[in-house]
């Protein structure tokens, strides 16, 4: 959160972390971070003082002034605030120049650090200039009445009381960065400017750089010698063949990335540009950088190289993370993605693991994909984020079906889906019981001897999971909502319940894949792997609905921060991270607690969704939202009263019919963006010619009449239930769009068509349009869904009191209709719907004669 800030020298400031601009962080929290740095090189506390004025009465008439933002003396500020003040700088230790962002360096450097040091009456004074990118050091020294200033890396201050003596820098010298981003773009810069111009080639030096940096830093903090990859003060004529040999040698060890490393390439740059842009890192430790940081780098530099977009690859990281965190890794847990992509859930399951002090995890991961370029970019991914590709393969773990067999103890997988990627080889789908036909008797799905022509490879790979996983081995694989509800998927489900214990399902919002190439909405199964088939108890079944996934949908997938509800200020944490708006951290909130409860052996009450839940469902139905408390409690008190089914008490139309009269027949087609979700009415458009309608839609429907109801089959959640109280002939509803349910005769003084209407509009009857729909992007419902929907009955009284309420309603929605049409023209009444010219028509040449 954005907080007060507290200083180890001054204790708790009247200043926050973040800057008003809610994006930056404050020179304040900049410079506390610099005083900790310097107070960890043993400077002490007490001669630190702060915004302090060096010189008075310089420039313009002696008006201005030279402030710095740290002074370090030699002795406690105590002692020295009762000095003069031409006294007080001949005890200068140190001068610090704070700035919140590199893009003030310049002029920090020019104006005021070297000033202040040329300033400063001694002969040997240390600056360190300080922002969100550099920490540099500079060394005044004082030869023959000659001020030499000398910068050298932070990590070279010597601690308190030491001289300064230049040292090769060794990797306990080295600075984590804040933000590695803007050093990238000053490396993109200096290829430019050595006449660099390719894209492509920028980055891949850039990618080179940092794994050869990676190889050196791990030597580095071994062997406690100097780093390979710096720039030596004067000629230092063996850094090219230094830094050659150093690449040569990470091409061997990172011989996957042949994209980045490859013969024509090791050596390509001058020794000029790699000593600019050597010089931008060589202080830097990336080995202790964070996750996000490496991220960034693998989401906005290798794509050029490979000239992939890597949304198609893009799993939100807020996603991946809670996935993680909830099948929960362990010490000893080997982990594998048969359909890895680009690696990221193994990346952040060694990311998992090493914040438990756990390095040996690296060989414990395990992924493959049968794309040789997702492949290398897996590679370079787990290279980027410590490393960990040993395991990497490149092959087709649906032919290879056998491969890891019963080895694994957590499966992630997040696999292609849709009907364009299949699997067609017989020799293939045999060694798969989903790569069978399956035949439904009596309600249950039973394994044929018939091989499938073709099988969907996300289907595939829920079975690869189970192949790979030992007993009691954990999954989490993202699904397309089709594959837990639609009726044909129902043998997949039966064979799911089967071989899995299911624990939880997570439904996601849609778009948040591209590589669906579809506007799909998906979920995530979590499930172990049965100890014994047989197993057939009962128990207990998790869900969770999230809609906020902390990044924007769609191209380019930036994050979305949380923000102040008061003043909407970006939310930040201690770390100066962004706090992503996301429902993944209640999800895995949630779903920890209800492990730890289902593993407790205390038995308690659980009031959620339990395996029967699915398996009493006609079609084995799965989705979460179905599932989902709210959605269960609201069946469990319809059922617990007097209920009927709508079909019991009223008509569900299901034959159309074709449209009456000649071909320029005016007519009229209530579809379902005619409802009016609020008001719960049907607005008729224009009529249109018979045989615009044929061309534009379809040449049948249902007719209705007056009083019938209007449900809209798409987006049952907005509560799209429309009256239709028109009395008019040729209106015809769209049977593709929306259902009609009409009035049983015979049972109308019962039951009434305007107090069902009233009924189907409730809460109660929403949710489960809602949650028994599904199969699309946005969900469907299917006539017998509708026909299925529990209507609760209460006295006839109350019956006959909100049909009253409903015709009176009615009859004025008729009036104003009414009114409406004679309030106006024609022409005035016409809509204007997506018009290239803004509504003029075009005009015949020639009058009809």
């Amino acid at each position: 959160m954005n907080t007060i800030l507290v200083c180890p020298v001054r204790g708790k400031l009247k200043s926050n972390y973040i800057a008003e601009d809610g994006f930056t962080v404050t020179e304040e929290a900049r410079r506390i971070e610099c005083i900790k740095y310097l107070c960890k090189k043993k400077y002490p506390k007490e001669n630190f003082s702060c915004e302090t004025t060096i010189i008075k009465r310089i420039g313009n008439a002696g008006r201005n002034s030279l402030r710095a933002d740290i002074v370090i003396y030699d002795k406690p500020t105590n002692l020295i605030n009762k000095l003069a003040e031409e006294e007080r700088n001949k005890h200068i230790l140190l001068i610090a120049e704070i700035k919140r962002e590199s893009k003030s360096k310049k002029k920090a450097l020019m104006y005021q650090l070297e000033p202040a040091l040329r300033q400063v009456d001694k002969n040997s004074v240390f600056g360190v200039y300080w922002d969100d990118v550099n920490r540099l050091l500079f060394i005044k020294k004082t030869n023959d009445n000659e001020v030499i200033i000398e910068k050298d890396e932070l990590g070279n201050i010597p601690d308190y009381g030491l001289p300064y003596q230049y040292n090769k820098l060794t990797y306990d010298k080295l600075i984590s960065p804040e933000d590695i981003s803007t050093t990238l773009m000053d490396i993109a810069n200096i290829l430019r400017s050595n006449h660099i111009n390719d894209e492509a080639t920028r980055y891949r030096e850039t990618v080179k750089l940092l794994l050869a940096k990676y190889v050196d830093e791990k030597e580095a903090k071994e062997s406690k010698e100097p780093l390979i990859l710096q720039v030596l003060p004067g000629e230092d004529p063996n850094f090219l063949t230094r830094v050659q040999n150093l690449y040569s040698r990470t091409a061997r060890i990172y011989s996957k990335a042949t994209s980045i490393f490859s013969k024509e390439t090791i050596n390509y740059l001058s020794e000029k540009a790699l000593r600019e842009i050597v010089a931008k890192v060589q202080g830097l430790d990336l080995l202790n950088s964070s996750s996000d940081s490496m991220q960034q780098v693998f989401m906005n530099f290798v794509p050029a190289v490979f000239k992939k977009d890597l949304d198609q690859y893009f799993t939100p990281l807020t996603l991946i993370n809670c996935m993680v965190e909830i099948l929960k890794p362990g010490p000893n847990d080997k982990i594998a993605d048969p359909a890895m992509g680009t690696a990221d859930f193994l990346t952040a399951s060694m990311q998992y693991r090493f914040n438990h002090n756990d390095g040996q995890v690296i060989n414990r991961v395990y992924g493959s994909d049968k794309d040789p370029q997702a492949y290398e970019l897996a590679v370079i991914n787990m290279i980027l984020n410590k490393d960990g590709q040993t395991n990497l393969l490149n092959v087709d773990t649906i032919e290879e079906y056998y491969r890891w067999s019963e080895t694994m103890d957590i499966a992630f997988c997040n696999p292609p889906f849709g009907a364009k990627t299949v699997e067609t080889r017989e020799d293939v789908l045999k060694q798969f019981d989903l790569g069978y036909v399956w035949e439904n008797k009596e309600g249950k799905w039973y394994k044929t001897d018939e091989i499938q022509e073709s099988q969907q490879l996300g289907i595939l790979f829920i079975e690869r999971c189970f192949k790979l996983l030992a007993e009691g081995g954990r999954m989490g694989i993202i699904l397309p909502e089709g594959y837990l509800c639609t009726a044909s998927y129902g043998y997949v489900r039966q064979w799911i319940i089967d071989k899995f214990r299911i624990i939880g399902l997570v439904e996601l919002p849609r778009r948040i894949f591209l590589k669906s190439e579809a506007d799909l909405r998906s979920n995530i199964l979590f499930a172990y792997k049965k100890h014994n088939e047989d197993e057939d108890e009962d128990y207990p079944v998790h869900t969770e609905l999230v809609r906020k996934v902390g990044y924007k949908l769609g191209k380019g997938f930036f994050p979305i921060p949380l923000r102040d509800p008061n003043t909407g200020i970006e939310m930040r944490d201690l770390d100066n991270s962004i706090i992503i708006d996301t429902d993944f951290l209640r999800v895995r909130e949630n779903f920890l607690q209800f492990i730890k409860y289902i593993n407790e052996p205390i038995e308690k009450n659980w009031d959620g969704a339990y395996l029967s839940d699915i398996t009493s469902h006609p079609l084995l139905d799965m989705k979460p939202r179905r599932l989902n408390k709210k959605a269960l409690s609201n069946i469990r008190n319809i059922t617990n009263s007097q209920y009927v089914k709508l079909s019991e008490i009223a008509e569900v139309l299901e034959s159309t019919e074709l449209f009456d009269g000649g071909i320029e027949e005016e007519i009229y087609l209530v579809e379902g963006q005619d409802i009016r979700a609020v008001e719960g009415v049907v607005v008729l458009k224009d009529s249109e010619k018979r045989w615009q309608v044929e061309v534009r839609k379809t040449n049948k429907g249902y007719k209705l009449r007056k009083n019938d109801i209007v449900v809209g089959l798409v987006r049952p959640e907005r509560r799209n239930i429309g009256f239709y109280n028109y009395d008019l002939p040729n209106v015809y509803a769209s049977s593709d769009g929306v259902a009609v349910v009409r009035e049983k005769t015979e049972l109308a003084g019962q039951f009434p068509i305007e107090w069902i209407f009233h009924t189907l509009r409730t809460e109660k009857c929403r949710l489960q349009f809602w949650t028994e729909s599904g199969g699309t992007s946005y969900g469907k419902l299917t006539l017998e869904q509708i026909k299925n929907v529990l209507i609760p009955l209460p006295t006839q009284t109350d019956i006959d009191e909100i049909t009253n309420k409903v015709r009176s309603w009615s009859d004025l929605t008729s009036q104003m209709h009414h009114l409406f049409q004679n309030m106006w023209a024609n022409e005035d009444k016409k809509a204007i719907l997506n018009s290239p010219i803004i509504g003029l028509e075009s005009e015949s040449l020639y009058d009809e004669e």
